[in-house]
């Protein structure tokens, strides 16, 4: 088996230099994922975006660009000539491969923010459209060297002057968050993308059924890793949007704190892959969550976590509680107007180990979730990863270990949502 799993990796390893002679960021993405994830990141940041490819070209309709680049590019002389900068922002990116800031014509404070997937140049998020005036004097400014018909930040003050000021640094931290979140977004779906076609073609040659045995064996643990690379885009431009409103609003402590707890929640989530970690880490990141919740909703989140005092170095299965716990802040916490608590707790009892996930919310059922946010189902909503995160889990537990270790889940509109996660105290990792 480990000899069939070691040869469809070097098969994945040996094929990605032909996947990218034929691959381009629509191929990625596509158009419309594309446009979806700008209008997300525009949205949490107040910056506009067009996407370009490899070779600078747009290839998605621009999103929350300010009136007054809008009535410029108006002028098809005047549009070419701010293409003319989009493309100056694109090359320095693909050249660097770094996200480059830099003013436009006009004097806005513009960024491109390099698509780089395993090493290859693929595009770039093009945007900005900020004022700035203490940015350094090494960033450069393409009003020396290129010039439009008349000087708009003065024949169009009044639209000039409606565009949102912002500092150098805050803009240069937005930038980078993004650059992070939209290339970690790239590579997992150069990695689906590329998993999906080998195990496509292994399909169409499978014919005995020890290898299709195999076949799902490797689908399983693929599943898996996917489970535990996989982050809730919703709950990342949402932080995003609290980063952005704190460094507006205040200067500094909060923000800080923030930011620090995001990047070591995305660096924990994304960077350990191991199928299993001890109750003390995992416990410790549910509570980094818990905390950029808590700077989210203030004094609506209040929660608590006990961790028995004989079971902090316990192995537990990867990605098995948090979906649990944002359930309960999403649906819980979330839909009642004056908060709740959420309360964690892990012990053992006899010889498995219970993790319980309580909230005092409303205690929506499935059916109430349904009718609740049946409006929301067409577009996609953060609902939908939750579920999907949660189902995953239960198959895997049931698979795993046996249907007598399917997650239990109590509803009561007086008390709220308990969930009950149980796992043998001895289990194999080989299994899951």
């Amino acid at each position: 088996m480990d000899e069939f799993l070691n040869t469809k990796i070097k098969d994945l390893v040996q094929d990605e230099d032909s996947v990218f002679n034929n691959f381009d960021i629509n191929h990625l993405f596509g158009k419309e994922k594309l446009e979806d994830i700008q209008e997300k990141i525009s949205k949490a940041t107040g910056l506009a975006f067009v996407t370009v490819d490899f070779k600078g070209e747009p290839v998605t309709e621009m999103t929350s660009f300010t009136e007054f680049c809008r009535e410029i590019r108006r002028n098809e002389g005047e549009k070419r000539l701010c293409w003319s900068s989009d493309a100056f922002g694109a090359i320095q990116a693909a050249v660097t491969q770094k996200t480059s800031v830099y003013f436009c014509p006009c004097g806005l404070m513009e960024v491109a923010i390099p698509i780089i997937v395993r090493g290859h140049y693929l595009g770039g998020f093009i945007g900005g459209q900020k004022r700035c005036s203490d940015a350094p004097s090494s960033v450069c400014r393409l009003e020396t060297v290129m010039h439009h018909a008349e000087d708009y930040k003065v024949s169009k003050s009044d639209l000039f002057n409606k565009i949102q000021e912002m500092s150098y640094q805050q803009f240069v931290n937005i930038a980078d968050m993004i650059s992070l979140i939209v290339n970690q977004l790239g590579e997992k779906e150069l990695s689906r993308l590329m998993l999906k076609e080998t195990l496509n073609k292994e399909m169409e040659s499978l014919s005995e059924k020890r290898k299709r045995m195999e076949l799902e064996y490797s689908l399983k643990n693929a599943e898996l890793t996917a489970l535990q690379s996989q982050m809730n885009p919703s709950f990342l431009f949402r932080c995003l949007n609290s980063i952005s409103n704190l460094a507006v609003i205040e200067k500094a402590p909060k923000t800080n704190e923030m930011v620090t707890l995001f990047a070591e929640f995305l660096r924990y989530n994304l960077i350990n892959t191991k199928n299993s970690i001890s109750v003390a880490d995992e416990m410790e990141n549910i509570e980094r969550y818990l905390k950029i919740q808590k700077v989210r909703l203030g004094e609506r989140l209040n929660y608590s976590i006990d961790i028995a005092e004989n079971i902090h170095m316990q192995r537990i299965p990867k990605v098995i509680v948090l979906p649990f716990v944002e359930k309960a802040v999403f649906y819980g916490i979330d839909q009642k107007r004056e908060g709740g608590t959420v309360r964690i707790s892990v012990s053992y009892m006899d010889s498995d180990v219970v993790i319980s996930i309580e909230d005092s919310g409303l205690g929506l059922n499935e059916e109430k979730i349904s009718q609740r946010f049946k409006s929301y189902k067409e577009g996609g909503y953060e609902g939908d990863t939750i579920e999907t995160g949660i189902s995953s889990i239960r198959q895997r537990l049931v698979s795993s270990f046996g249907p007598q270790y399917d997650v239990v889940m109590q509803y009561s509109e007086k008390s709220g949502t308990k969930c009950l996660i149980k796992y043998p105290k001895n289990f194999d990792e080989k299994v899951l």
